[in-house]
């Protein structure tokens, strides 16, 4: 019934609704995201919740679980790629001509919202304690960051992740975006 050239192109459509709703491509699609990316510094941290998009901050945040779940739409979870700088493309998505067929074009395109969020898709964020050898040969302890999509570790590139580890430290000060509610962009959303 469908040619697979037609199945690329609704493919393609849905990365660009993404890119360009919730995504990258959106200035005011990353700072949705924002709120999300700060409980979960704060639930890494163990430290209160530390931005200006709280509506109502006289409710207490739970903290030292052990294990949080949170459910959402997928448009919300691109917003948080976004704004953590998950999933971060060199060039912006071209709306008026698709990528070459296995969508790996000159520009390294990796948005690709059926793998990013498909149906059931899930971000886990792990806090890992762990014990490695130093240059000396003793051990040492640190406290990193990994966060799996659909069940591929994601590289962190953003705060010189290794193996996709980083540091607890390094990840908190990457996302100086969220940090900051947004560098201004929260305000955006009321002007």
């Amino acid at each position: 019934m469908f040619t697979e050239d037609e199945f690329r192109a609704f493919e393609y459509h849905g990365d660009l609704e993404k890119y360009y709703k919730t995504g990258y491509g959106e200035k005011l699609g990353p700072i949705q995201g924002v709120g999300y990316v700060n409980e979960l510094l704060a639930r890494l941290t163990g430290t209160p919740v530390k931005d200006h998009t709280t509506h109502n901050s006289s409710l207490e945040f739970p903290l030292d679980r052990t294990v949080y779940a949170d459910f959402t739409h997928e448009n919300l979870m691109i917003a948080v790629y976004a704004a953590m700088g998950l999933f971060n493309v060199t060039e912006p998505l071209d709306p008026r001509h698709m990528p070459s067929p296995d969508h790996k074009d000159p520009s390294g395109q990796s948005w690709i919202a059926s793998r990013m969020v498909p149906f059931s898709s899930r971000m886990v964020t792990e806090r890992l304690t762990c014990v490695r050898p130093d240059h000396s040969g003793k051990e040492e302890v640190g406290t990193y960051v990994r966060i799996l999509v659909n069940d591929e570790v994601q590289p962190l590139e953003f705060c010189g992740g290794e193996e996709g580890l980083c540091e607890l430290e390094r990840f908190v000060k990457s996302q100086a975006y969220a940090r900051s509610s947004g560098n201004g962009d929260f305000d955006l959303c009321y002007g």
